[in-house]
C-alpha cells in the first residue's frame, strides 16, 4: 500500500524540519495560520541499506548533496549486499560529480569501471564517468567511455550518446573521429531533428580543411532550414568558404543574401561588413534595417537618409524606421518629427498606421506626455473611424490615459469602444475596463451600468463571473449589501474553479484572499484511490473488465518510453521529458495508455508530464474544469499533489508562508519540474531568473560556491523563492497579492500598482499593468482554492 505521509497544519520547529538555508524573515503583524501541530513521521526508524539507496536518490533529485552522500555512504558501509553496495557508490561518485567535485567522482568510477561487475549499474557506471571527463576537459578518455556506454547498452539511446561522443571528439580536435560520430548518431533512431548534428558534421569538416565537403554540407542545410538566423550563419561561414577558395564573386553573393532576406541576424551584420569593406554596392535600405537591427543606429540613419535620394525610394518605409533608429538612440523629438512626415504626407503607405502608434508610444513611454499621446490616438479615429486599426487605437488610447492617471478620459474613451465598434475584438474587455475605471472614480452608477452592459454582450463563463463580482462590489460601495451578496452569487456560480467565481465565493463567506484552512492534512492512500479511478475508467470507456491498467502495458514497446527510462535514469530529464512529453501528446485521444503514462510518470518523478497525460483522460471524459473536480480523486491529487513536499513544508515554517500557498506558486511556475528554464531565463522550481538568484543567495550567504546552475536544485530554488516572496511580502507591507505581483513583474511594478488605489485586493487585480501578472496572481488563486478543497481538514 502506498501513504502518502500525513501533515497537519504545522510542524514542530525541530532541527530535522528545518531548512538548512539561514534565512532572513520579515514578521508579520499575525501569523497566516495557526493550528495544532502534528509532527512528521519518520518513514523508517533505521532504514536498511537498499532504503537509503534510494533515500539517497531522493535527496540527489532534490539537488540536496549533502543528505545524499550522507545516505549513500551509510548504505556503502552498511549493506552486506554487493549490489546494494555498488549502487551506493555509485550514487556517492554522482554526487560528487553533481557537487562540483570531478576528481573524487574520477577516482570513484574509474575503480568501479574495473570491477567489471552488475552490467545494468556498469553502463551507467561508464556514462557517469563519460561526463566527468567531459567536465575535465579529458576528451578523448571521455568518448571512450561513451563508447562503452554504449557497447553495454545498445540500441536505446545510441543517436544521444553518440552525438555526445561526436561533441567530445570535436572539442579534443579530432575532426574525422567526430564526424563518425555524427554518422553514427545520425543512422541511429531519435526524436528531434538531425539538422543540429548535420550541422555539427558540417563544422567538423570545415574545421579539418575539407572545404568542398563543409560546402556542400552547409548549402543543403540551408536549403531545408525554416530559421532565418541560422540561414544567414551559413551564408557568412558560406561567404568565408568562398573567398578562402578565391570564389570571390561566390562569396559576396551569400552576403548579400544574408542582407537582403535575414537583417535581424547578427551574422547579416558581419555579411554587410565586409561588403562595405570589399567596396561592393549595398541596396542602402537593406543597410540602413542590418545597421539597425544590429544596434548600430548612427549609420542606420545615414543609410536611409541615402535611400530617400533614390529615384525610386520607399521614402515613407525609410522614414519609419529612420523614426525607429532615432528612438533607439535617444532622439525621440526627432523621431516624433521623422513619423510626422509620414503622418502629414504618405497617408497611402502601408507603414502610415505604424507611425501613429510609434508616436504615440514614444510620447507616453519616454516623454511622459500621456494625454497628448492619448489625443493622438483620438486624432487618428476621428480622422479615419473605418480604418482597421481605428478600434484598436481607440481602446489604446484608453490605455494610455489610465497609465496616466487620467481616469475620467479613460473611462470615456473606453464607454466609445462598444458603443462605435461594437464587433471589435476588445469590445467587451473595454466595457470591463470602463467599469472598473469608473468604480475607481467612486461613480458607482456608472460602474454598475457598464457591468450590466457587458453580462448584456458577453456569453463568456469568465466575463460574466467578474461582471457579477464587480456589479456586487458597486452595490457593496452604494450600501446595497444584499444586492451585493445576490451578485456575488451569481458570481461564484457561473465558473465554479475560476477566479471571479472562488473569489466571489470568499466574499460571501467573509474570508479574507488566499485564507489557509486551519486544519489541513496530506495523506491519501494512492493504492486504494487508483483502484477506484480504473474502476471508473474501465466504466466510462466502455472497457473490457480484465483490461489491466496497473503497468504500462503496452507503452513499454514505444521506442519513446524506452529511450525516456533511459535518459531519466542517467539524469537526463530534459531529453527524458521530451521524449515522454511525444509519447503523451501522441497518445492524447487514448484514455487507458495516458492514465498508464500517468502512472508511470508519478513514480519517475517527471511530475508536469503525468498532470497533463492525467488531465488527457478526464479530457477524453468530456469533462470541463469545474467537472474535474467531480471525477475520482485520485485524477485531482496527481494534478494537485503536493510534490517536494519535504522541502516545500519546512520551507513554509522558515518563511511563515502556508504550504498551500507554496504548492501553489510552485504548480503555477513550473508545474513541479525542477529542470525547466522559461524563455525568459528563469530557471527550475520556482523559476527564478539567475540575475535575482545571485542577489537573494549573496543576502542569505547560502548556498555555499552559489551559481546560476544552482537554481535548478529543488532544494535551492525552494529556498531562495520563499526567501524571495517572503522578502517582497515585507517590502510590500504584508500584501500578500502585491507580493505574487512582485515575485513575477518586479518589486517596483507591484509598489506602483499598489499606490494608484486604496486598500483592495480585488482592485489590485484589476490596476496591474501586465497581462501576465495579472494572470499569473489569477492562476495561483484558483490553485489555491483546488488545494484547499482537497486538503482541508477544519471541522
Amino acid at each position: 500500500m502506498t501513504l502518502i505521509v500525513a501533515v497537519a497544519c504545522t510542524l514542530p520547529a525541530s532541527p530535522e524540519n528545518q531548512a538548512t538555508l539561514p534565512p532572513t524573515t520579515v514578521p508579520l503583524p499575525t501569523a497566516t495560520f495557526t493550528a495544532t501541530s502534528t509532527p512528521l513521521p519518520t518513514a523508517t526508524p533505521t532504514p536498511n541499506p537498499a532504503a537509503r539507496v534510494e533515500l539517497g536518490d531522493q535527496a540527489l533529485f532534490y539537488g540536496d548533496w549533502e543528505s545524499a552522500f550522507a545516505e549513500f555512504q551509510r548504505a556503502f558501509e552498511s549493506s552486506p549486499d554487493d549490489e546494494v553496495s555498488y549502487a551506493a557508490r555509485l550514487g556517492i561518485a554522482r554526487t560528487h560529480f553533481l557537487s562540483g567535485e570531478l576528481d573524487e567522482a574520477q577516482v570513484i568510477l574509474e575503480d568501479m569501471e574495473s570491477e567489471e561487475r552488475f552490467e545494468p549499474l556498469l553502463a551507467e557506471v561508464s556514462f557517469h564517468l563519460g561526463q566527468t571527463y567531459q567536465a575535465q576537459g579529458n576528451y578523448h578518455a571521455a568518448a571512450g567511455a561513451f563508447a562503452r556506454y554504449l557497447e553495454l547498452r545498445p540500441g536505446v539511446i545510441d543517436s544521444h550518446v553518440n552525438e555526445i561522443r561526436g561533441d567530445v571528439l570535436f572539442a579534443a580536435g579530432d575532426y574525422p573521429a567526430a564526424i563518425a560520430a555524427y554518422q553514427a548518431a545520425l543512422g541511429a533512431p531519435r526524436l528531434n531533428s538531425s539538422l543540429d548534428i548535420e550541422l555539427k558534421m558540417a563544422q567538423a569538416y570545415d574545421l579539418s580543411g575539407d572545404l568542398a565537403t563543409a560546402l556542400v554540407a552547409y548549402q543543403d542545410i540551408y536549403s531545408r532550414s525554416a530559421n532565418d538566423y541560422l540561414r544567414a550563419q551559413l551564408d557568412y561561414r558560406l561567404g568565408q568558404i568562398y573567398l578562402e577558395t578565391g570564389e570571390t564573386e561566390l562569396a559576396h553573393q551569400a552576403y548579400q543574401d544574408a542582407v537582403t532576406n535575414y537583417p535581424l541576424a547578427y551574422d547579416s551584420y558581419l555579411a554587410l561588413v565586409d561588403l562595405v569593406e570589399a567596396g561592393v554596392p549595398v541596396d542602402e535600405f537593406q543597410r540602413g534595417l542590418v545597421d539597425y537591427y544590429a544596434g548600430q543606429y548612427a549609420v542606420a540613419i545615414a543609410a536611409f537618409e541615402r535611400y530617400m535620394q533614390e529615384e525610386f525610394a520607399d521614402v515613407a518605409a525609410a522614414l519609419y524606421y529612420k523614426g525607429l533608429a532615432q528612438s533607439a538612440f535617444g532622439e525621440y523629438q526627432a523621431a516624433i518629427s521623422t513619423w510626422e512626415e509620414i503622418i502629414q504626407s504618405h497617408p497611402d503607405s502601408a507603414v502610415w498606421a505604424d507611425a501613429w502608434e510609434q508616436t504615440a508610444d514614444v510620447l507616453w513611454f519616454h516623454e511622459g506626455e500621456y494625454r497628448d499621446s492619448a489625443e493622438l490616438l483620438l486624432n487618428f479615429v476621428e480622422q479615419v473611424p473605418a480604418h482597421p486599426r481605428a478600434a484598436e487605437f481607440l481602446f489604446v488610447a484608453g490605455r494610455i490615459a489610465e497609465r496616466g492617471s487620467h481616469l475620467d478620459l479613460a473611462a470615456r474613451i473606453w464607454e466609445r469602444v462598444a458603443a462605435e465598434y461594437p464587433g471589435a475584438e476588445n469590445a467587451n474587455t473595454a466595457i470591463y475596463l470602463a467599469g472598473i475605471t469608473r468604480y475607481r472614480l467612486a461613480d458607482y452608477l456608472a460602474a454598475e451600468e457598464q457591468f450590466q452592459k457587458l453580462l448584456a454582450f458577453s456569453t463568456d463563463p469568465e466575463d460574466r463571473s467578474a461582471a457579477y463580482l464587480w456589479l456586487g462590489k458597486a452595490k457593496q460601495a452604494s450600501g446595497e449589501a444584499d444586492a451585493a451578496r445576490a451578485a456575488w452569487g451569481q458570481s461564484a456560480a457561473i465558473d465554479p474553479t475560476g477566479y471571479y467565481s472562488e473569489r466571489a465565493g470568499d466574499l460571501l463567506a467573509g474570508i479574507e484572499p488566499f485564507t489557509a484552512p486551519l486544519e489541513y492534512d496530506l495523506s491519501f492512500d494512492l493504492d486504494a484511490e487508483r483502484l477506484e479511478a480504473e474502476k471508473w475508467i474501465r466504466t466510462i470507456f466502455g472497457l473490457p473488465e480484465a483490461t489491466d491498467l496497473s503497468s504500462p502495458g503496452p507503452l513499454t514497446d514505444d521506442v519513446r518510453f524506452q529511450r525516456g527510462n533511459e535518459f531519466w535514469r542517467l539524469g537526463l530529464y530534459e531529453a527524458a521529458r521530451g521524449e515522454f512529453e511525444d509519447l503523451r501528446i501522441s497518445i492524447a485521444e487514448d484514455p487507458a495508455n495516458s492514465y498508464r503514462l500517468a502512472n508511470h510518470l508519478l513514480e519517475l518523478g517527471l511530475y508536469r508530464t503525468a498532470i497533463f497525460a492525467a488531465r488527457q483522460v478526464l479530457n477524453q471524459a468530456g469533462m470541463d474544469d469545474a467537472e474535474t473536480m467531480s471525477a475520482p480523486i485520485y485524477f485531482n491529487h496527481i494534478r494537485f499533489g503536493p510534490y517536494y513536499r519535504e522541502l516545500i513544508m519546512p520551507a513554509s515554517q522558515v518563511y511563515n508562508f502556508h504550504p498551500l500557498l507554496l504548492f501553489s506558486v510552485v504548480r503555477q511556475e513550473s508545474l513541479f519540474e525542477g529542470f525547466v528554464r522559461s524563455s525568459a531565463g528563469a530557471r527550475g522550481l520556482m523559476q527564478i531568473i539567475p540575475t535575482t538568484g545571485e542577489e537573494i543567495a549573496q543576502n542569505e550567504d547560502w548556498p555555499p560556491n552559489y551559481t546560476d546552475e544552482d537554481l535548478y536544485r529543488p532544494l535551492v530554488s525552494v529556498n531562495l523563492g520563499s526567501s524571495y516572496l517572503n522578502r517582497q511580502r515585507g517590502f510590500l507591507s504584508g500584501d500578500l497579492y502585491a507580493a505574487l505581483a512582485a515575485y513575477n513583474g518586479g518589486p517596483g511594478n507591484a509598489m506602483t500598482w499598489k499606490n494608484l488605489i486604496p486598500p483592495d485586493p480585488d482592485l489590485y487585480v484589476e490596476v496591474i499593468r501586465f497581462k501576465e501578472t495579472r494572470e499569473y496572481i489569477k492562476g495561483i488563486y484558483e490553485i489555491f482554492d483546488i488545494y484547499k478543497t482537497l486538503y482541508d481538514r477544519t471541522p
